[in-house]
């Protein structure tokens, strides 16, 4: 289909990544549709804003690739604690962006359900459990780091137009180019499409939000009860899917929305969050450096992280503490240690039992 040809050869084109005759085809379809040039320039405004500030994206990439091989299991410690009660951070959204792409979906965004995918007959299986990395090098030579708890499902050959794997959990990809044959994530709740890029995507099942995070490149993101919609991603920028359905009881400060959608999602669009100001050091993918880093975390989501970084389980039994936050750095110490550290920023208690930590009130509160 030409709209779909078009947003190929547009989100290749933002990423410097066209050969000589994909760039004749793009000039081309931009000669004969007004509609595709208003686009183009639209987007491409959007691209190149603020590029300045993030001028060392790919000396973060080189350095986290060069410490991509420390896969051992993980025993963490708080390096530094600094306490923020509330710590409002800015969104960068672009729902106007969003919502000027959506409303031209009937122009260029018209799903393409019937990609033609790999031979699924034969997948292979990749798991990790808690406390516990992995990495594999896939048959196009694109390299997936795993994260503890996580699967993922691959053919041990790519075959057909498209390169096909699905996941569970968080991973890093460092996709190997191939222009003619795009490499798809597949999760619960969206379908990540890139050509050759690195990228994070943190989707748990249990989880409220999940999140894809760009390194380098461009990809483009479909969500799974919204395939009409696509979103394309430039680097520094971090996709924040929120899942409605899973919120039973208790009421979050709402993310920052770039679109709505009645039945059970909502989505923002936001930069990398960096631990410190001036520092290359990014809270998205520190878990790749062994390192769990949490900024402004909320303790029930801080939670979550800890129970896969430490093979535990974690239960609330003080409602108050689900929304202590907490800022620093897991790394070496034990998970004793850990939570003897966060008590010391705000009060709490905690009973271990059959491999469980309840969190409780502390016995001394007035």
């Amino acid at each position: 289909m030409v709209n779909d040809a078009f947003i190929e050869l547009l989100t290749k084109k933002l990423s410097d990544e066209l050969n000589a005759g994909e760039q004749v085809m793009f000039n081309d379809l931009l000669k004969s549709d007004e509609d595709f040039r208003k686009q183009y320039e639209f987007f491409k405004s959007y691209w190149v804003q603020e590029q300045e500030k993030y001028s060392n994206s790919n000396a973060m990439f080189e350095n986290i690739l060069t410490k991509i091989t420390i896969l051992e299991p993980a025993e963490v410690a708080i390096k530094e604690e600094p306490k923020y009660r509330r710590f409002y951070f800015f969104l960068k959204t672009i729902a106007a962006v969003l919502v000027a792409g959506v409303s031209c979906a009937a122009l260029f965004y018209a799903a393409n359900l019937n990609e033609k995918a790999n031979t699924t007959a034969k997948l292979d299986l990749t798991a990790t459990p808690s406390r516990m990395k992995s990495k594999i090098t896939l048959s196009d030579g694109s390299v997936v780091t795993l994260n503890s708890e996580t699967t993922l499902k691959y053919p041990l050959s790519f075959t057909g137009k498209t390169r096909e794997v699905y996941l569970n959990g968080e991973a890093y990809f460092d996709v190997a180019k191939d222009h003619k044959h795009p490499f798809i994530v597949h999760t619960g709740q969206m379908r990540v499409k890139v050509l050759g890029t690195a990228f994070n995507i943190k989707s748990y099942p249990n989880d409220v939000t999940s999140e894809t995070t760009l390194i380098r490149g461009a990809i483009e993101v479909t969500l799974t009860d919204r395939p009409s919609d696509r979103i394309i991603l430039k680097p520094n920028e971090k996709l924040i899917l929120k899942s409605t359905h899973l919120i039973k009881h208790r009421v979050r400060t709402p993310l920052a929305k770039a679109k709505m959608d009645s039945i059970n999602t909502s989505y923002s669009l936001t930069n990398l969050t960096y631990f410190k100001t001036n520092d290359t050091t990014v809270v998205e993918t520190s878990w790749v450096n062994n390192k769990l880093i949490f900024k402004d975390e909320p303790f029930e989501a801080l939670a979550r992280k800890m129970e896969r970084w430490y093979g535990v389980k974690i239960k609330f039994k003080n409602d108050r503490a689900q929304d202590y936050h907490f800022t620093g750095v897991f790394e070496k110490e034990t998970m004793l240690q850990a939570f003897k550290a966060l008590q010391m920023i705000e009060p709490f208690d905690y009973k271990l039992k059959n491999g469980t930590a309840y969190i409780t009130d502390p016995i001394n509160l007035n």
